[in-house]
């Protein structure tokens, strides 16, 4: 198909990255669909599968904090072959893994892989058109989105047509078959670092870049509490690997129609408030999880809460790329996905346990409590900052 008969939305160089992100988010998603039934099937506990979650986000934390910068540098395709090659590696190990000790190890290789990937990928849609940024990263998540849909559908049919192992085999060709892909990506569009740096570490030094942090991190809390406790609360709740699919399906949803969306209203009225406004609302309702009964009500809500998710996230990352110059925007943006993964993984094993030894309702009252936390304190440090880039980076401070 010619990217000329594409939709706006997945037009133009951008739409080779938005593939490669669709694919990797759909293998992470279907790894998602199965924690219940591995537990059961392998005989771990829910704090093992914690451990396995967490080490994934550790990784994935690790690469983005020391690699994110190169593809500031021009590196933007490397980054992403390697990301891409080592997913397949991460999940041929799955097709084999007995033991915990294996399934971490192999969760560690894929959490470093998606490190690599989504700095390179996001870097190329904020710069494809400052002006247009919140868009563009909005669109990236809408190829995330659709992704992680498509892999717990896919996942749920596998493991009933071939066994628990069999997601892993198709999942792994896939990522294969689309190494040659990632060798060919278009350059990005934007100015590069011609500065060696070690780290980014520089950047932190931005209060602008620190509030848009905070604030990142504390959404990811629940989404680590999602990953570690919601498919093993389902399947406590009889519900098995095809109704946990369906479930993250229907909640991811509302995140295609609304992410782009909500970049678009971001470029246009500012970040500030369209973040805080989608994830106030994903914190309060994450609350609700730990009362309600059953499966299907706490689906509802949850997918409520998926346009909490898609307004507040994108808007999250247009504040993350207009806290820095546009040649640094993969470090910025690995700074991001390091506190992405530092809420999720420091909310994964805490959330199982709390789950192990005291249920459902504290769990969830503990996690929706320190979602709100974190992003009024990140609101807190962006008071009276300004953009540093982007078409209002001399307009006057953005008040939220």
């Amino acid at each position: 198909m010619s990217t000329s008969t594409l939709p706006h939305r997945f037009r133009g160089d951008l739409f080779p990255y938005q593939v490669l992100l669709g694919v990797t988010a759909g293998a992470i998603g279907g790894i998602v669909t199965v924690l219940g039934e591995l537990r059961d099937a392998l005989g771990f506990s829910s704090t093992g599968i914690g451990v396995m979650v967490a080490a994934g986000f550790t990784a994935a934390f690790i690469a983005q904090v020391t690699l994110a910068r190169l593809a500031d540098t021009g590196r933007s395709r490397m980054l992403a072959t390697l990301g891409i090659a080592l997913s397949a590696t991460a999940l041929l190990l799955m097709v084999f893994a007995e033991s915990l000790e294996l399934w971490v190890l192999s969760r560690i290789v894929l959490g470093f892989a998606g490190g690599l990937l989504l700095p390179a990928v996001r870097r190329a849609a904020s710069v494809y058109e400052p002006s247009r940024a919140g868009e563009n990263l909005g669109r990236m998540v809408v190829a995330e989105t659709v992704g992680f849909i498509c892999g717990p559908v896919l996942t749920a049919g596998l493991v009933w047509l071939g066994g628990i192992r069999a997601p892993f085999v198709v999942f792994a060709v896939a990522m294969m078959l689309f190494i040659p892909m990632a060798t060919r990506l278009p350059p990005d569009r934007g100015p590069l670092d011609e500065i060696r740096r070690a780290t980014s570490f520089d950047l932190l030094r931005i209060r602008r870049l620190q509030g848009a942090l905070t604030m990142i991190g504390g959404y990811f809390i629940v989404v680590g509490a999602w990953e570690a406790v919601l498919p093993v609360m389902f399947a406590d709740r009889g519900a098995g690997a095809t109704a946990t699919g369906l479930a993250f399906t229907l909640v991811a949803l509302p995140i295609i129609f609304v992410g782009a969306r909500a970049g678009r209203l971001a470029d246009q009225v500012g970040p500030v408030r369209v973040a805080m406004s989608g994830l106030i609302s994903v914190g309060c309702l994450s609350m609700t999880y730990g009362v309600l009964p059953g499966v299907i009500s706490i689906v509802a809500v949850v997918v409520l809460a998926g346009f909490g998710d898609g307004i507040g996230y994108t808007a999250a990352q247009a504040l993350v790329a207009r806290s820095v110059s546009e040649h640094r925007q993969a470090a910025a943006l690995g700074l991001m996905g390091a506190a992405e993964v530092a809420g999720a993984g420091i909310a994964a094993l805490p959330s199982a346990w709390l789950y192990d030894n005291f249920g459902a309702r504290l769990t969830w009252t503990v996690v929706g409590t320190t979602v709100l936390v974190f992003v009024l304190s990140g609101w807190l440090r962006l008071r009276g900052t300004a953009p540093v880039s982007g078409p209002d980076a001399a307009a006057p401070a953005e008040h939220p």
